[in-house]
């Protein structure tokens, strides 16, 4: 199953889409769409499956998703009535002011967020995301040119940002094309529901109805890993996120992730992260507590 096009409604005498997302559990479906995507998360927390990569999303993060990228926002669900995640969202088309608009040389800054919009982008940049929440926030209620001039502020604050953080590979972003096969999103898909539990190479090759030798030439040659290398960052990805939570061991952990032994989850984890999982919740918790003291 590949993901999904999915066809948002066509803004009615508005060039672009802006609309606030609010329920008690958010979970959109592994999909894609031609537009380009900012959210901004007003409220909530939960994991960010895009591309071939895993993020956890919390409040006030600002998520740029480029055209046909992938994308699952699935957010936690804890056992409290108040639980639920809020969000901005806008939808537009590279052309809704017409591709000429980006031939203007101002607009180099632009080009360039645009294109790395395709691996998918994460602000990190406090000062520009308070500047941007206040902003978006009265984007949906905006109409005629006020509106136009407010996404184009939104634009210039994240284009000028020097502390985007960029989500998925190089080589995903070649995978993405409609007019190449889908195997390659069939096999991310796949990953994505099955990375808990233990997947082999031919449970995969299986899925795509090739053999094991062939399947691992073809992962190989369409994301410059193999398939092993993959599998382990995605898990890892998911294991930074549980271990930051703190509600679970490093055992358990491992073995919520797909890991059958804690030994050797530590050395993957030491082989990706640079250090032991124990080692990343004290770094995360001391940086956190000396950006707090600041």
């Amino acid at each position: 199953m590949k993901p999904i096009l999915m066809r948002h409604c066509e803004p009615r005498n508005e060039s672009f889409k802006a609309w606030i997302n609010s329920d008690p559990y958010v979970h959109n479906p592994w999909h894609f769409h031609p537009e380009f995507e900012f959210t901004y998360i007003l409220r909530g927390k939960g994991t960010l499956f895009i591309g071939d990569s895993m993020e956890s999303y919390a409040k006030d993060d600002l998520l740029v998703i480029g055209p046909n990228l992938p994308h699952e926002l699935r957010s936690d669900i804890e056992e409290k009535p108040d639980n639920y995640s809020q969000s901005i969202s806008i939808h537009f088309k590279y052309d809704f002011l017409n591709e000429s608009f980006y031939d203007l040389p101002e607009m180099v800054q632009l080009n360039e967020l645009l294109g790395l919009a395709n691996r998918g982008i994460r602000l990190t940049d406090n000062q520009a995301k308070d500047l941007i929440r206040d902003n978006i926030t009265k984007l949906p209620y905006m109409n005629g040119m006020k509106r136009v001039v407010k996404l184009l502020e939104i634009l210039e604050i994240v284009s000028s940002s020097n502390s985007l953080n960029l989500l998925s590979s190089n080589s995903f972003t070649e995978s993405i094309d409609p007019g190449q096969d889908h195997r390659i999103n069939k096999i991310y898909e796949y990953v994505m529901k099955n990375f808990r539990r233990p997947i082999s190479n031919a449970d995969v090759a299986g899925l795509v109805n090739m053999t094991n030798t062939s399947f691992c030439r073809y992962f190989k040659k369409r994301t410059n890993k193999s398939f092993i290398s993959y599998l382990n960052e995605i898990r890892v990805g998911y294991a930074c996120k549980l271990l930051l939570e703190g509600k679970h061991t490093v055992a358990e952990v491992a073995f919520e992730c797909g890991y059958e032994y804690v030994s050797y989850f530590n050395k993957i984890f030491k082989e990706i992260k640079g250090m032991t999982p124990s080692e990343y919740v004290d770094e995360y918790f001391v940086t956190n507590m000396t950006d707090s003291i600041k």
